[in-house]
Protein backbone atom coordinates (compact mmCIF):
# COMPACT_ATOMS: atom_id res chain seq x y z
CA UNK A 1 0.00 0.00 0.00
CA UNK A 2 1.43 3.46 -1.08
CA UNK A 3 1.66 6.51 1.68
CA UNK A 4 -1.32 8.14 0.55
CA UNK A 5 -3.12 5.01 0.70
CA UNK A 6 -1.48 4.05 4.33
CA UNK A 7 -2.39 8.27 5.63
CA UNK A 8 -5.98 8.08 4.27
CA UNK A 9 -6.57 4.56 6.02
CA UNK A 10 -5.34 6.23 9.54
CA UNK A 11 -7.56 9.74 9.01
CA UNK A 12 -10.25 6.79 8.31
CA UNK A 13 -9.72 4.73 11.46
CA UNK A 14 -9.40 8.29 13.88
CA UNK A 15 -12.59 9.43 12.40
CA UNK A 16 -14.57 6.23 13.16
CA UNK A 17 -13.17 5.93 16.78
CA UNK A 18 -14.41 9.60 17.35
CA UNK A 19 -17.67 8.90 15.59
CA UNK A 20 -17.87 5.35 17.26
CA UNK A 21 -18.78 6.68 20.79
CA UNK A 22 -21.06 9.49 20.03
CA UNK A 23 -23.19 7.04 17.78
CA UNK A 24 -23.30 4.34 20.20
CA UNK A 25 -26.86 3.82 21.78
CA UNK A 26 -27.44 3.55 25.78
CA UNK A 27 -25.63 0.99 27.48
CA UNK A 28 -28.11 -1.77 28.09
CA UNK A 29 -27.56 -3.78 31.14
CA UNK A 30 -28.32 -7.63 31.77
CA UNK A 31 -30.10 -8.78 34.83
CA UNK A 32 -26.51 -10.28 36.05
CA UNK A 33 -24.97 -7.08 35.72
CA UNK A 34 -27.77 -5.42 37.32
CA UNK A 35 -26.94 -8.01 40.26
CA UNK A 36 -23.51 -7.48 40.29
CA UNK A 37 -23.61 -4.07 40.93
CA UNK A 38 -26.16 -4.17 43.74
CA UNK A 39 -24.18 -6.98 45.60
CA UNK A 40 -21.34 -4.36 45.42
CA UNK A 41 -23.09 -1.31 46.69
CA UNK A 42 -25.98 -2.19 48.27
CA UNK A 43 -25.57 -0.65 51.93
CA UNK A 44 -27.56 -3.87 53.62
CA UNK A 45 -24.30 -6.22 52.38
CA UNK A 46 -21.89 -3.40 54.10
CA UNK A 47 -23.69 -3.97 57.84
CA UNK A 48 -24.31 -7.63 57.62
CA UNK A 49 -20.29 -8.06 56.68
CA UNK A 50 -19.91 -5.91 60.01
CA UNK A 51 -21.67 -8.20 61.66
CA UNK A 52 -19.04 -10.94 60.65
CA UNK A 53 -16.55 -8.75 61.56
CA UNK A 54 -18.10 -8.52 64.94
CA UNK A 55 -17.57 -12.58 65.35
CA UNK A 56 -14.54 -12.56 64.30
CA UNK A 57 -13.85 -10.33 66.57
CA UNK A 58 -15.40 -12.57 69.37
CA UNK A 59 -12.68 -15.86 68.38
CA UNK A 60 -9.67 -13.73 68.95
CA UNK A 61 -11.33 -12.30 72.36
CA UNK A 62 -11.72 -16.21 73.30
CA UNK A 63 -8.35 -16.88 72.36
CA UNK A 64 -6.97 -13.99 74.24
CA UNK A 65 -5.10 -15.15 77.36
CA UNK A 66 -5.53 -13.51 80.86
CA UNK A 67 -2.78 -10.93 81.25
CA UNK A 68 -0.09 -11.14 84.39
CA UNK A 69 -0.15 -9.49 87.10
CA UNK A 70 2.66 -7.59 88.92
CA UNK A 71 2.35 -6.78 92.25
CA UNK A 72 5.19 -4.64 94.64
CA UNK A 73 5.37 -3.79 98.07
CA UNK A 74 7.56 -1.46 100.02
CA UNK A 75 8.03 -0.69 103.40
CA UNK A 76 10.24 1.07 105.96
CA UNK A 77 11.83 -1.39 108.72
CA UNK A 78 13.51 -2.03 111.64
CA UNK A 79 15.48 -5.00 113.48
CA UNK A 80 14.31 -6.03 116.55
CA UNK A 81 16.14 -6.09 119.04
CA UNK A 82 18.44 -3.42 117.65
CA UNK A 83 18.47 -0.28 116.50
CA UNK A 84 18.99 -0.93 112.73
CA UNK A 85 16.62 0.35 110.18
CA UNK A 86 16.02 -0.03 106.38
CA UNK A 87 13.64 -0.64 103.33
CA UNK A 88 12.03 -4.28 102.61
CA UNK A 89 10.02 -4.63 99.45
CA UNK A 90 8.34 -7.66 97.57
CA UNK A 91 7.68 -8.09 93.89
CA UNK A 92 5.21 -10.76 92.82
CA UNK A 93 4.18 -11.47 89.44
CA UNK A 94 0.95 -13.86 89.05
CA UNK A 95 -0.28 -15.48 86.11
CA UNK A 96 -3.94 -17.02 85.64
CA UNK A 97 -4.04 -20.84 83.60
CA UNK A 98 -7.47 -21.11 82.50
CA UNK A 99 -8.49 -24.76 81.81
CA UNK A 100 -8.14 -26.15 78.34
CA UNK A 101 -11.61 -27.43 77.48
CA UNK A 102 -13.30 -24.73 78.55
CA UNK A 103 -11.30 -22.57 76.23
CA UNK A 104 -11.73 -24.71 73.40
CA UNK A 105 -15.51 -24.69 73.91
CA UNK A 106 -15.78 -21.00 74.01
CA UNK A 107 -13.33 -20.51 71.07
CA UNK A 108 -15.69 -23.38 69.33
CA UNK A 109 -18.92 -21.05 69.73
CA UNK A 110 -17.17 -18.21 68.68
CA UNK A 111 -16.49 -20.08 65.17
CA UNK A 112 -19.90 -21.28 65.09
CA UNK A 113 -21.15 -17.73 65.61
CA UNK A 114 -18.99 -16.94 62.40
CA UNK A 115 -20.36 -19.17 60.63
CA UNK A 116 -23.98 -18.06 61.50
CA UNK A 117 -22.87 -14.29 60.60
CA UNK A 118 -21.62 -15.57 57.24
CA UNK A 119 -25.03 -17.50 56.51
CA UNK A 120 -26.63 -13.94 57.73
CA UNK A 121 -24.97 -12.18 54.90
CA UNK A 122 -25.48 -14.81 52.33
CA UNK A 123 -29.09 -14.24 52.90
CA UNK A 124 -28.78 -10.71 52.88
CA UNK A 125 -27.72 -11.25 49.63
CA UNK A 126 -30.58 -13.28 48.37
CA UNK A 127 -33.20 -10.48 50.03
CA UNK A 128 -30.99 -7.52 47.84
CA UNK A 129 -31.33 -9.97 44.94
CA UNK A 130 -34.70 -10.32 44.86
CA UNK A 131 -35.69 -6.70 45.42
CA UNK A 132 -33.58 -5.83 42.87
CA UNK A 133 -35.31 -8.72 40.36
CA UNK A 134 -38.69 -7.12 41.65
CA UNK A 135 -37.52 -4.03 40.20
CA UNK A 136 -36.04 -5.37 36.84
CA UNK A 137 -39.37 -6.78 35.78
CA UNK A 138 -41.46 -3.95 36.93
CA UNK A 139 -38.88 -2.29 34.71
CA UNK A 140 -39.23 -4.70 31.87
CA UNK A 141 -43.20 -4.71 31.94
CA UNK A 142 -43.13 -0.93 31.53
CA UNK A 143 -41.00 -1.12 28.27
CA UNK A 144 -43.79 -3.26 27.26
CA UNK A 145 -46.64 -1.00 28.35
CA UNK A 146 -45.18 2.10 26.75
CA UNK A 147 -44.68 -0.44 23.23
CA UNK A 148 -48.06 -0.81 23.60
CA UNK A 149 -49.73 2.55 24.50
CA UNK A 150 -47.64 3.81 21.40
CA UNK A 151 -48.48 1.45 18.65
CA UNK A 152 -52.32 2.20 20.08
CA UNK A 153 -51.36 5.66 19.75
CA UNK A 154 -50.27 5.24 16.22
CA UNK A 155 -53.16 3.09 15.31
CA UNK A 156 -55.34 6.05 16.74
CA UNK A 157 -53.64 8.81 14.69
CA UNK A 158 -54.27 6.59 11.67
CA UNK A 159 -57.62 5.88 12.22
CA UNK A 160 -58.42 9.98 12.81
CA UNK A 161 -56.46 10.74 9.85
CA UNK A 162 -58.87 8.35 7.37
CA UNK A 163 -61.66 9.56 9.49
CA UNK A 164 -60.69 13.21 8.52
CA UNK A 165 -60.35 12.38 4.84
CA UNK A 166 -63.60 10.72 4.65
CA UNK A 167 -65.27 13.59 5.94
CA UNK A 168 -63.56 16.21 3.82
CA UNK A 169 -65.17 13.63 0.42
CA UNK A 170 -68.34 13.52 2.55
CA UNK A 171 -68.30 9.53 3.33
CA UNK A 172 -68.39 10.42 7.06
CA UNK A 173 -70.43 12.28 9.38
CA UNK A 174 -68.96 15.12 11.62
CA UNK A 175 -69.79 12.83 14.59
CA UNK A 176 -67.29 9.83 13.75
CA UNK A 177 -64.39 12.76 13.36
CA UNK A 178 -65.39 13.89 17.17
CA UNK A 179 -65.39 10.81 18.06
CA UNK A 180 -61.73 9.22 16.39
CA UNK A 181 -60.27 13.01 18.08
CA UNK A 182 -61.52 12.07 21.71
CA UNK A 183 -60.33 8.47 21.37
CA UNK A 184 -56.97 10.02 20.31
CA UNK A 185 -56.47 12.24 23.13
CA UNK A 186 -57.33 9.53 25.74
CA UNK A 187 -54.99 7.58 24.44
CA UNK A 188 -52.29 10.35 23.89
CA UNK A 189 -52.67 10.72 27.72
CA UNK A 190 -52.32 6.96 28.38
CA UNK A 191 -48.64 6.82 26.50
CA UNK A 192 -47.70 9.71 28.57
CA UNK A 193 -49.06 7.90 31.82
CA UNK A 194 -46.93 4.80 30.63
CA UNK A 195 -44.10 7.12 30.12
CA UNK A 196 -44.26 9.01 32.97
CA UNK A 197 -44.61 5.66 35.31
CA UNK A 198 -41.77 4.01 33.51
CA UNK A 199 -39.48 7.06 34.17
CA UNK A 200 -40.03 6.60 37.76
CA UNK A 201 -39.49 2.75 37.82
CA UNK A 202 -36.01 3.85 36.13
CA UNK A 203 -35.28 6.11 39.08
CA UNK A 204 -36.09 4.00 41.46
CA UNK A 205 -34.26 0.94 40.10
CA UNK A 206 -31.01 3.41 39.51
CA UNK A 207 -31.57 4.82 43.31
CA UNK A 208 -31.72 1.14 44.45
CA UNK A 209 -27.85 1.09 43.13
CA UNK A 210 -27.17 4.12 44.22
CA UNK A 211 -27.01 5.94 41.42
CA UNK A 212 -24.26 3.83 39.87
CA UNK A 213 -26.14 3.49 36.50
CA UNK A 214 -25.91 6.05 33.48
CA UNK A 215 -28.87 8.40 33.22
CA UNK A 216 -29.82 6.87 29.61
CA UNK A 217 -29.36 3.05 30.74
CA UNK A 218 -31.41 0.78 29.47
CA UNK A 219 -32.26 -2.97 30.29
CA UNK A 220 -31.79 -6.46 28.51
CA UNK A 221 -33.44 -9.60 29.12
CA UNK A 222 -36.48 -11.84 28.70
CA UNK A 223 -39.76 -10.87 29.55
CA UNK A 224 -42.55 -12.95 27.30
CA UNK A 225 -40.68 -16.39 27.78
CA UNK A 226 -41.46 -18.47 30.39
CA UNK A 227 -39.34 -20.75 32.51
CA UNK A 228 -39.47 -24.22 32.45
CA UNK A 229 -41.58 -25.71 35.05
CA UNK A 230 -40.03 -27.22 38.37
CA UNK A 231 -41.99 -29.32 40.72
CA UNK A 232 -42.51 -27.99 44.69
CA UNK A 233 -40.21 -30.94 45.84
CA UNK A 234 -37.97 -30.03 43.64
CA UNK A 235 -38.08 -26.27 45.56
CA UNK A 236 -38.54 -27.66 48.70
CA UNK A 237 -35.73 -29.76 48.56
CA UNK A 238 -33.51 -26.89 47.79
CA UNK A 239 -34.93 -24.92 50.51
CA UNK A 240 -34.15 -27.44 53.38
CA UNK A 241 -30.74 -28.09 51.79
CA UNK A 242 -29.17 -24.65 51.04
CA UNK A 243 -31.61 -21.86 53.03
CA UNK A 244 -28.77 -19.46 54.64
CA UNK A 245 -31.26 -18.97 57.53
CA UNK A 246 -31.61 -22.77 58.22
CA UNK A 247 -27.65 -22.85 57.75
CA UNK A 248 -27.06 -19.77 59.90
CA UNK A 249 -29.90 -21.43 63.03
CA UNK A 250 -28.08 -24.72 62.44
CA UNK A 251 -25.17 -22.79 63.50
CA UNK A 252 -26.42 -20.77 66.46
CA UNK A 253 -27.19 -24.24 67.67
CA UNK A 254 -23.82 -25.46 67.60
CA UNK A 255 -22.83 -22.36 69.47
CA UNK A 256 -25.23 -22.32 71.97
CA UNK A 257 -24.20 -26.10 72.73
CA UNK A 258 -20.56 -25.09 72.60
CA UNK A 259 -21.39 -22.36 75.22
CA UNK A 260 -23.45 -24.23 77.10
CA UNK A 261 -20.84 -26.94 77.76
CA UNK A 262 -17.94 -24.15 78.21
CA UNK A 263 -20.31 -22.90 81.07
CA UNK A 264 -20.69 -26.45 82.63
CA UNK A 265 -16.72 -26.44 82.86
CA UNK A 266 -16.95 -23.10 84.68
CA UNK A 267 -17.52 -24.06 87.53
CA UNK A 268 -13.80 -25.91 87.68
CA UNK A 269 -12.17 -22.74 89.20
CA UNK A 270 -8.89 -21.33 87.17
CA UNK A 271 -5.30 -21.71 88.98
CA UNK A 272 -3.07 -18.98 89.50
CA UNK A 273 0.07 -18.98 89.65
CA UNK A 274 2.55 -16.71 91.47
CA UNK A 275 5.93 -15.92 91.63
CA UNK A 276 7.49 -13.63 94.38
CA UNK A 277 10.87 -12.39 95.44
CA UNK A 278 11.02 -10.54 98.66
CA UNK A 279 13.72 -8.68 100.48
CA UNK A 280 13.74 -7.87 104.26
CA UNK A 281 15.98 -5.86 106.27
CA UNK A 282 17.41 -9.36 107.66
CA UNK A 283 16.53 -11.75 105.05
CA UNK A 284 15.62 -12.48 101.36
CA UNK A 285 13.58 -14.90 100.01
CA UNK A 286 12.61 -16.54 96.53
CA UNK A 287 9.24 -18.44 95.80
CA UNK A 288 6.12 -19.06 94.16
CA UNK A 289 2.74 -20.91 94.53
CA UNK A 290 -0.57 -21.53 93.37
CA UNK A 291 -4.60 -20.05 93.88
CA UNK A 292 -7.50 -21.76 93.59
CA UNK A 293 -10.46 -20.61 94.36
CA UNK A 294 -12.88 -23.04 96.48
CA UNK A 295 -16.56 -23.28 94.39
CA UNK A 296 -18.47 -23.28 97.49
CA UNK A 297 -20.84 -20.47 96.76
CA UNK A 298 -21.02 -19.75 93.26
CA UNK A 299 -20.72 -23.72 90.95
CA UNK A 300 -22.53 -21.69 87.61
CA UNK A 301 -25.54 -23.18 88.43
CA UNK A 302 -27.33 -20.24 87.17
CA UNK A 303 -24.85 -19.58 84.05
CA UNK A 304 -25.55 -23.32 82.96
CA UNK A 305 -29.28 -22.88 83.02
CA UNK A 306 -29.12 -19.74 80.92
CA UNK A 307 -27.25 -21.17 78.22
CA UNK A 308 -29.30 -24.07 78.42
CA UNK A 309 -32.18 -22.26 78.02
CA UNK A 310 -30.31 -20.59 74.91
CA UNK A 311 -29.52 -23.65 73.45
CA UNK A 312 -33.16 -24.91 73.44
CA UNK A 313 -34.11 -21.49 72.47
CA UNK A 314 -31.77 -21.75 69.41
CA UNK A 315 -33.18 -25.47 68.57
CA UNK A 316 -36.99 -23.80 68.78
CA UNK A 317 -36.13 -20.70 66.32
CA UNK A 318 -33.95 -23.57 63.98
CA UNK A 319 -37.37 -25.00 63.71
CA UNK A 320 -39.95 -22.44 63.53
CA UNK A 321 -37.80 -21.41 60.56
CA UNK A 322 -38.00 -24.15 58.59
CA UNK A 323 -41.50 -24.48 59.30
CA UNK A 324 -42.20 -21.14 58.13
CA UNK A 325 -40.20 -21.87 55.21
CA UNK A 326 -42.07 -24.79 54.15
CA UNK A 327 -45.32 -22.81 54.72
CA UNK A 328 -44.23 -19.64 52.45
CA UNK A 329 -42.73 -21.92 49.69
CA UNK A 330 -46.12 -24.00 49.72
CA UNK A 331 -48.38 -20.86 49.79
CA UNK A 332 -45.50 -18.82 46.93
CA UNK A 333 -46.17 -21.78 44.71
CA UNK A 334 -49.52 -21.78 44.67
CA UNK A 335 -49.10 -18.16 43.80
CA UNK A 336 -46.53 -18.98 40.96
CA UNK A 337 -48.40 -21.72 39.52
CA UNK A 338 -51.26 -19.62 39.21
CA UNK A 339 -49.50 -16.64 37.65
CA UNK A 340 -47.76 -19.14 35.18
CA UNK A 341 -51.19 -20.42 34.10
CA UNK A 342 -52.96 -17.26 33.35
CA UNK A 343 -50.00 -16.09 31.73
CA UNK A 344 -50.64 -19.29 29.21
CA UNK A 345 -53.78 -18.73 28.93
CA UNK A 346 -53.63 -15.65 27.16
CA UNK A 347 -50.19 -17.01 24.79
CA UNK A 348 -52.47 -19.76 23.56
CA UNK A 349 -56.29 -18.71 23.60
CA UNK A 350 -57.04 -15.28 24.83
CA UNK A 351 -54.41 -12.75 23.01
CA UNK A 352 -54.75 -14.58 19.75
CA UNK A 353 -58.67 -14.18 19.31
CA UNK A 354 -58.43 -11.09 20.57
CA UNK A 355 -56.29 -9.65 17.86
CA UNK A 356 -58.30 -11.93 15.34
CA UNK A 357 -61.74 -10.29 16.60
CA UNK A 358 -59.85 -6.99 16.02
CA UNK A 359 -58.94 -7.47 12.86
CA UNK A 360 -61.78 -8.71 11.51
CA UNK A 361 -63.30 -5.54 12.92
CA UNK A 362 -60.97 -3.23 11.22
CA UNK A 363 -61.74 -5.10 8.03
CA UNK A 364 -65.24 -4.58 7.98
CA UNK A 365 -64.70 -1.05 8.84
CA UNK A 366 -62.67 -0.60 5.88
CA UNK A 367 -65.45 -1.93 3.37
CA UNK A 368 -68.45 0.13 5.48
CA UNK A 369 -69.80 -2.74 6.81
CA UNK A 370 -69.44 -1.64 10.39
CA UNK A 371 -69.95 2.25 11.94
CA UNK A 372 -67.11 3.43 13.94
CA UNK A 373 -68.33 2.60 17.32
CA UNK A 374 -67.67 -0.97 16.79
CA UNK A 375 -64.22 -0.69 15.48
CA UNK A 376 -63.43 1.44 18.73
CA UNK A 377 -65.21 -1.27 20.82
CA UNK A 378 -63.05 -3.79 19.13
CA UNK A 379 -59.89 -1.87 19.57
CA UNK A 380 -60.54 -1.14 23.37
CA UNK A 381 -60.97 -4.77 24.06
CA UNK A 382 -57.55 -5.52 22.52
CA UNK A 383 -56.19 -2.81 24.09
CA UNK A 384 -57.19 -3.66 27.65
CA UNK A 385 -56.48 -7.60 27.04
CA UNK A 386 -52.85 -6.92 25.57
CA UNK A 387 -52.58 -4.64 29.02
CA UNK A 388 -53.91 -7.56 31.25
CA UNK A 389 -51.71 -10.03 29.23
CA UNK A 390 -48.33 -8.11 30.54
CA UNK A 391 -49.67 -7.36 33.80
CA UNK A 392 -50.22 -11.43 34.21
CA UNK A 393 -46.50 -11.72 33.07
CA UNK A 394 -45.21 -9.02 35.82
CA UNK A 395 -47.38 -11.14 38.63
CA UNK A 396 -45.53 -14.68 37.25
CA UNK A 397 -42.27 -13.22 37.17
CA UNK A 398 -42.69 -11.27 40.30
CA UNK A 399 -43.94 -14.74 42.17
CA UNK A 400 -40.91 -16.15 40.10
CA UNK A 401 -38.15 -14.40 42.15
CA UNK A 402 -40.69 -14.46 45.49
CA UNK A 403 -40.51 -17.62 45.11
CA UNK A 404 -36.16 -18.12 44.51
CA UNK A 405 -36.00 -16.10 47.17
CA UNK A 406 -38.04 -18.41 49.83
CA UNK A 407 -36.05 -21.07 48.75
CA UNK A 408 -32.98 -19.66 49.09
CA UNK A 409 -31.57 -19.40 45.91
CA UNK A 410 -31.32 -22.68 45.33
CA UNK A 411 -32.51 -23.31 41.92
Amino acid sequence: MTPKGLALMAALCLVLLIVAPASAGPQGYSLQELEEIALKTHPGLKKAGEEVKKSEAELRIAKQYPNPQVEGTASREREIPGPETGVGYTVALSQTLEWPGRRARRQEAARFGIDSARKLVTNEELNVIAKLRELYYRLLADEQFVKVARENLDSAKQLLDLIEKRVRLGESRQLELLKAQVEFHTLEREYQKAKTLQDGDRQVLNRFLLENLPADYSITGKFTALDEVIPLARWREAALSAHPLLSAQNAAVRQAESTLAAERQAWVPDVTVKAFYNRDIDLSAVGGGISIPLPLWNRKGGEVDKAAAARRQAESDLSLTRQELETKLAAQYSLYMVARRQVESYQKNILPQAAESLRLAEFTYRHGETGLLDLLDSRRVYRATEQDYYKALLEYWLARAELWRIAGGGI
